[in-house]
């Protein structure tokens, strides 16, 4: 097992000083532990920055997982210090306490409801819990871990990168081509993600989405084949209250969030939505669709939704950079309205297809499911989303 202890006195080196590495260095200074710091963007202000990093040896890089090692200038630096390079995961599990039970997460889609949803549940419960990972928060500046069930939520680039983490269940929800931009291929994206098993205890327990992948059967791995109570209650190792409302009503900002009805008409925040996975998986929630579609199409995805059409009334897709998704889309014989913004979408929406459809006696769905990654316009999901609802609110609440 990895200590803390075998970092002091060692060349360390810190790669990355966004919100993770900032996290680092503060735990670092903390626990007196030196180590010297480099960030590609230059005009970060730094101390203890290493100018000549190439040219050192180092026993441990700590690596923010957003760096493509694979595809980096330097790429040959890392490749020689791949065995070395570790993640504040690994940090945190150094100095965990043995009495947590940990739960660690992945999946193409869906990982941070699922998280959200047992975190939910063990506080129904009157059971204390944490989510870390890549949840939000740097895991190295939480505190007060003592006595509490923790839920790691682990993406591809977290798992490929660690090496010392300690789970007692692993959980992979479904595999789906993402991030080939980064991984390449396919098969070497799922071996990145099969790698959570590998962190298991030795009395851990795997689960795995059956119609998502197929692995050898081993004793301690079982797959499933949806979300329901004895899944939960098997994970969370214990048998717990559940109702069915709970699975149901597991909404998080931006993954399917139902914020706002007009009329007849429900509007859906889906902003998370960066693979065309998860976009068919949200058009399966909903009938008399109208779809907004745009942002950055990701390497491998597959834009086919021709067989979820009788869902959708209308597509629209906006942005510069969905020539891919406007090929795909004319193959397959579906009509859209192509728009220069995602505000002139919901422009067009108000003014033309909202009247003439209120009086639909089922009712119907404005989806804002992109299917792309936000980087072509936005900075980030999370705010790609905010200013998806700061549109509708403005032409929906303006009379």
């Amino acid at each position: 097992m990895f200590s803390i202890k075998e970092l002091i006195n060692k060349k360390i080196l810190i790669y990355g000083f966004g919100k993770t590495g900032k996290s680092v260095k503060k735990y670092f200074d903390s626990n007196c532990i030196k180590y010297s710091i480099w960030d590609d963007n230059k005009k970060i202000n730094l101390q203890n920055v290493n100018k000549n990093f190439l040219k050192k040896k180092y026993d441990f890089i700590i690596l923010s997982p957003g760096i493509d090692i694979y595809h980096h200038k330097y790429k040959s630096f890392f490749k020689k210090n791949k065995n070395k390079i570790i993640t504040d995961l690994d940090i945190f599990f150094s100095n965990i306490a043995k009495c947590n039970y940990v739960i660690g997460v992945t999946g193409t889609n869906g990982k941070s409801g699922f998280c959200n949803l047992l975190k939910k549940i063990l506080n129904k419960n009157k059971i204390n819990s944490k989510i870390i990972g890549n949840f939000g928060n740097p895991v190295l500046n939480i505190k007060n871990f003592k006595n509490q069930y923790i839920i790691v939520e682990l993406s591809s680039y977290q798992l490929d990168y660690s090496k010392y983490l300690q789970l007692d269940v692993a959980c992979i929800l479904n595999i789906s081509p993402d991030h080939l931009e980064r991984h390449d291929t396919m098969s070497r994206y799922k071996g990145i993600k099969l790698k959570i098993f590998k962190f298991l205890k030795n009395n851990g327990k795997g689960f795995f989405l059956k119609r998502s992948f197929k692995i050898k059967k081993k004793r301690n791995i079982k797959g499933f084949l949806s979300i329901n109570k004895k899944l939960l209650n098997d994970i969370i190792g214990k048998k717990v209250s559940i109702s069915d409302k709970d699975i149901k009503e597991n909404n998080l900002k931006h993954r399917n969030e139902f914020f706002f009805k007009k009329k007849n008409f429900k509007f859906i925040n889906d902003s998370k939505s960066t693979n065309f996975n998860s976009t068919r998986f949200a058009i399966k929630k909903f009938e008399n669709i109208f779809l907004i579609l745009g942002g950055i199409l990701k390497k491998g995805d597959n834009f086919f939704i021709k067989d979820l059409m009788y869902r959708i009334k209308k597509v629209y897709i906006f942005g510069n950079q969905v020539n891919s998704l406007k090929k795909s889309l004319i193959n397959q014989n579906i009509q859209f309205y192509h728009c220069k913004s995602l505000k002139e979408v919901i422009k067009i929406f108000y003014e033309i297809d909202y009247y003439k459809n209120i009086q639909n006696q089922r009712g119907s769905t404005l989806l804002f499911s992109p299917g792309g990654a936000s980087f072509d316009e936005f900075e980030n999901y999370e705010k790609r989303g905010l200013k998806f609802k700061k549109y509708i609110y403005e032409f929906f609440e303006r009379k």
